[in-house]
């Protein structure tokens, strides 16, 4: 049996299928469901990574680190040597990120390398090697190999992109096998010497340093100094969290990992596991969690922290406080909301995996782009609801609600939601005109891992990357 739900942002297909879990509810109700919903007679399989066999291993540790000055970044706003930070933290901020050297590293794999493994790490000592550098590499597994991201220090990242732009209608879908990025075990965020998945040493701190969350903002003195210590900790406290970027999509070509701040101006649509510390939460509810079996939402506190939130972004705001960061607004899709992507300051998930059931239950994340709109998907086994598929598909344009530069080419987009981005900084201002003009056009190119530099740490497994193209008519 397969039920179909329409909403008023598309469709959403919620296919369930009886799996007995002790600890995880089932419905009574079952459904059978195919490995991937791209056997729809809309899509044709172009690329396929299953990373087994000898030819196909990949390891980064054997290319070469690049060092990374800011030279050439991306844009001038928020990337890690933006002006943003200047403005906003003075002749400090030079001085703290002259404190370390930060290293690079991208590597091409898969057939015609149309992936691409993308890397960065910090030197502290600047003796030309990072002391903790990450790695994306394939390692063997129970039932053949896998991709492995492993990402040992809250300040340096870990991604798998693709080498070339997504073309202009496509499904590309992966396996996570497995995950370890914070959240709950066994009942605790503290378990095998990490504490909300950050592994924790005497005298050691895990912070935002040097882009923290903008001056006067709770959980640090607003002093810029070169101490890490001083700066907002990520580990714990006010702003303790871990995350992981499931899939997501993003605006610009050559995604590199960079600070927290700068992808959330540059995301069109994101699903990721959000690992708030209950010092975060404290008192509040840190959000709110849907419970697909009932339409309901219970409080995040109440979870175990490891959610699925499946997102798109909407348009930032473009004259931030004093000290303030801009960002992009964020709008949420539950079963709970039928569907609908609703604006909120706090995050409302759509559903919590099990990490302690995998890798022999895993979970299947995709997304496709239509002529309309976007399509989150993903197939697992939850804590509410057993094994199931919750798929939501939102057009481009709701409600005079847009995702943000959604259009890859001018003549899908007219203009009207063009802007001055524009900075009150405690030190300078700035503004930065036509942030959305007419004859723009924004490339999708995917995420999947630890983009952040200055937070998120753990290690998760990946196979089957797929990207599927439209079936000619």
């Amino acid at each position: 049996m397969r039920s179909k739900r329409t909403l008023r942002t598309g469709i959403a297909g919620l296919v369930i299928a009886a799996t007995a879990i002790p600890g995880v509810s089932v419905p009574a109700t079952a459904a059978t469901h195919s490995e991937s919903a791209a056997a729809a007679t809309k899509w044709k399989l172009k690329y396929s990574e299953d990373f087994q066999g000898h030819e196909k291993n990949l390891n980064t540790d054997s290319s070469p680190w690049i060092r990374f000055t800011g030279d050439q970044p991306f844009d001038t706003i928020m990337d890690d040597y933006g002006d943003w930070w200047k403005n906003d933290y003075g002749p400090g901020m030079q001085a703290a990120l002259s404190s370390y050297a930060t290293y690079r590293k991208q590597v091409p794999f898969g057939k015609d390398g149309w992936l691409t493994a993308s890397l960065s790490a910090r030197d502290w000592d600047k003796n030309g090697t990072p002391e903790r550098p990450p790695t994306i590499s394939t390692e063997k597994a129970k039932g053949g190999n896998v991709l492995k991201i492993n990402s040992p220090d809250s300040y340096d990242g870990a991604l798998i992109t693709t080498t070339q732009k997504l073309p202009a209608e496509y499904r590309l879908e992966y396996h996570l096998k497995t995950l370890d990025f914070g959240g709950e075990r066994n009942g605790s965020v503290i378990y095998d010497g990490k504490e909300n998945g950050y592994s924790t040493v005497a005298g050691e701190c895990k912070t935002q340093f040097p882009y923290a969350e903008g001056i006067g903002t709770r959980g640090w003195n607003s002093e810029i100094t070169t101490d890490p210590c001083d700066w907002q900790s990520v580990t714990n406290g006010p702003f303790g969290y871990n995350a992981f970027h499931l899939l997501g999509i993003v605006d610009f070509s050559n995604p590199q990992p960079a600070n927290l701040h700068f992808w959330h101006y540059r995301r069109k649509i994101l699903m990721d596991s959000f690992a708030q510390h209950p010092d975060r939460i404290g008192t509040g509810s840190g959000g709110r969690v849907c419970d697909p079996t009932t339409n309901t939402y219970y409080p995040y506190r109440d979870s175990t922290k490891n959610v699925v939130d499946m997102w798109i972004n909407g348009l930032p705001n473009f004259h931030p406080g004093k000290g303030g960061i801009t960002g992009n607004s964020q709008w949420f899709m539950t079963t709970c909301s039928d569907g609908v992507a609703s604006a909120q300051v706090s995050p409302s998930a759509a559903a919590e995996m099990v990490p302690e059931l995998m890798p022999n239950s895993d979970y299947v994340f995709a997304v496709e782009r239509d002529k309309t709109g976007y399509t989150e998907e993903v197939t697992g086994t939850f804590l509410h609801g057993g094994h199931q598929t919750i798929r939501f598909h939102r057009d481009f344009v709701v409600d005079n609600v847009p995702i943000w530069h959604y259009n890859n080419t001018p003549d899908q987009y007219d203009g009207r939601y063009n802007a001055t981005l524009v900075q009150n900084g405690v030190y300078d201002q700035q503004e930065w005109p036509d942030q959305w003009p007419s004859g723009s056009g924004y490339p999708d190119f995917p995420v999947i891992g630890d983009p952040y530099t200055d937070a998120g740490e753990g290690t998760a497994t990946i196979d089957s990357i797929k990207l599927y193209v439209p079936k000619q008519k």
